[in-house]
């Protein structure tokens, strides 16, 4: 008895899922070709790779549509689009950071004027004492080479004049990358300086 209910079952079932089967099954694929010529059939002709595939069933009315796969010019330029939007992107969250990194520095305009003066104050300093034993060392070395010029110099008077003499171009380019430093420090600065107005402005105007 089992064997016969599950065999009725089975047949109630078949009998439903037919119609929904063959309806799927009896859907026709149209489409038009390059040359505008229309095609029908069970599958997509061959002459539509490129054309728009609409499936319509028998008494003509449309039951889905699929777009025309895309080219490759137009491929390649969606991918140049979402390119350009991520490098803006980027872009757009490294400003971010960049602005949420320096408000978190400084709490004012005053805070970033004042780290400022307190860099080229110590710049200064050592400027201020690269110079003066730079001088120390000119006087010595004229104090050599007038020794040298009033008598035969030998050779330690010579060395010690050849010493000095490079002591004193190392002063010098440790004097010009002091000055260097002082400029980029007030760029530097002066650019946050400018940075943070703009910032502040700009985030009031749009409370």
């Amino acid at each position: 008895m089992k064997l016969v209910y599950r065999l009725i079952a089975l047949s109630i079932i078949a009998v439903f899922a037919a119609p929904f089967g063959d309806a799927q099954a009896q859907t026709i694929k149209k489409c038009q070709d390059a040359t505008g010529k229309w095609h029908y059939g069970d599958i997509a002709a061959d002459e539509c790779a490129s054309s728009r595939i609409t499936e319509i069933d028998k008494r003509g009315l449309k039951v889905d549509e699929h777009e025309a796969p895309a080219t490759r010019e137009e491929l390649e330029a969606a991918r140049a689009v979402e390119a350009t939007r991520q490098e803006e992107e980027q872009r757009a969250q490294e400003q971010q950071r960049r602005e949420n990194h320096l408000l978190t520095i400084y709490e004012s305009e005053q805070s970033i004027i004042l780290a400022r003066d307190q860099r080229l104050a110590s710049i200064e300093k050592m400027l201020k004492s690269d110079e003066q034993y730079k001088a120390k060392l000119q006087d010595n070395l004229s104090s050599l080479e007038k020794l040298a010029a009033q008598a035969s110099a030998d050779e330690k008077l010579q060395k010690d004049i050849q010493e000095v003499r490079t002591q004193v171009r190392e002063y010098e380019e440790a004097i010009d990358s002091r000055l260097r430093q002082r400029e980029l420090v007030i760029g530097r600065y002066n650019s946050d300086l400018t940075r943070y107005r703009d910032i502040v402005k700009r985030r009031q105007a749009t409370k």
